[in-house]
């Protein structure tokens, strides 16, 4: 039987090289390296004289095309005109991407339906996300697997391995979306940050805030100022809107200041029962002061509360901290290109001054923590 096997996969091997001359199996050489001027010149000088080849002409050509309208044209001709070659259905599956990024999922799944060769694999991840699209999750789900049954190291394994755990979070399945991204790690490479973010993600959904929290830490200290962070960042303010008590301080490149509290004070009352006097010895500020300045302060003790990758939402904390009488800034910070907006709460000008600003922000559910330039 194995030898049966052998010979069988020698046959279809030999049958696949032999579906092209060699002059035009070098032009999916070229194209796969990058050498897309070669490709050209090549697609033009050559003659073909057998189906194969000259679906394999117009699907390369396609694929040089500069707008999407050209490049789908010529998928559609090769495919019309080859169905039943190799290089004709996978111009019906470029097709359908061209169709799926176009958002038309009818078109898309017509386009896949139409292939039937045993060597195209790939078209079963991507009626997964037509399927998707239409909010079909279970037949999203048997197409994923489907693919990642054939194929479980694939070029898009990762991405059926997310689309499964997405179908599940849809339908509100969070520890099947957590299993299911848990099987990413098994993959030889995948992008280590965006599973933790999506781990941390399910997590929340599922009601489980630590696990969720030690997700989305392990993923934004990978790399604190990448797209990804800055998504992970804003679900975490989300988590500790729900959760007050979790400790957010290591989103912040500064050391917070242990600054202790008076040794005669005691507990700080609601916020209702602050008396005028303490109200008072809060420094005043100006209202007409603009709510973002140019420039990191150059000194001061403040209070940060906040770190956002969106600049309204920095703006929209300073207002809500200055109607409370506390004088407040924000400004922008880039880091290697990377732009987020600090918030901070000051200056204040002692330690006592400090800490009845930080009082009263946290019975406003914004926490902060001190910092000195």
């Amino acid at each position: 039987m194995r030898k049966l096997l052998i010979l069988f996969v020698l046959a279809l091997t030999f049958e696949l090289c032999a579906d092209v001359r060699k002059d035009f199996a070098k032009v999916e050489e070229l194209y796969n390296s990058g050498k897309l001027d070669e490709v050209a010149d090549k697609l033009s000088r050559l003659k073909s004289n057998r189906d194969e080849e000259q679906a394999l002409l117009l699907y390369y050509s396609a694929l040089l095309h500069k707008t999407k309208a050209q490049a789908l044209e010529g998928f559609l001709s090769a495919a019309q005109e080859f169905p039943k070659t190799h290089y004709g259905q996978l111009a019906m599956l470029e097709a359908a991407k061209i169709y799926i990024l176009e958002r038309e999922i009818p078109q898309a799944q017509a386009q896949l339906r139409r292939i039937s060769s045993a060597r195209i694999i790939e078209r079963f991840y991507w009626l997964a996300v037509t399927f998707y699209w239409l909010e079909d999750y279970p037949s999203a789900i048997a197409n994923a697997e489907n693919y990642l049954r054939l194929s479980p190291a694939g070029r898009v394994s990762e991405s059926a391995l997310h689309l499964v755990a997405d179908s599940y979070i849809a339908q509100n399945k969070y520890q099947s979306a957590i299993s299911s991204l848990h099987k990413i790690k098994r993959l030889p490479e995948y992008d280590q940050q965006y599973y933790y973010y999506r781990l941390g993600y399910a997590n929340e959904l599922g009601g489980d805030s630590g696990a969720a929290l030690r997700a989305y830490r392990t993923g934004y200290e990978l790399d604190k100022y990448s797209q990804v962070a800055f998504n992970i960042e804003e679900r975490l303010f989300a988590l500790r809107s729900r959760a007050p008590a979790l400790d957010l301080s290591f989103l912040y490149p500064y050391t917070p200041l242990d600054i202790a509290a008076s040794q005669d004070s005691t507990a700080t009352p609601a916020i209702e029962a602050i008396p005028d006097s303490l109200r008072i010895a809060l420094p005043q500020f100006d209202s007409s002061t603009p709510l973002k300045v140019s420039f990191q302060p150059a000194q001061g003790s403040f209070l940060q509360a906040g770190r956002f990758s969106v600049e309204s939402n920095a703006n929209r904390l300073v207002s809500n901290i200055r109607e409370m009488k506390i004088p407040a800034l924000y400004y922008e910070d880039d880091y290697e290109g990377h732009k987020t907006w600090v918030v901070l709460a000051g200056p204040f000008d002692s330690a006592a001054q400090s800490n009845l600003a930080k009082e009263i922000l946290s019975k406003s559910d914004i926490h902060s923590f001190a910092v000195q330039y």
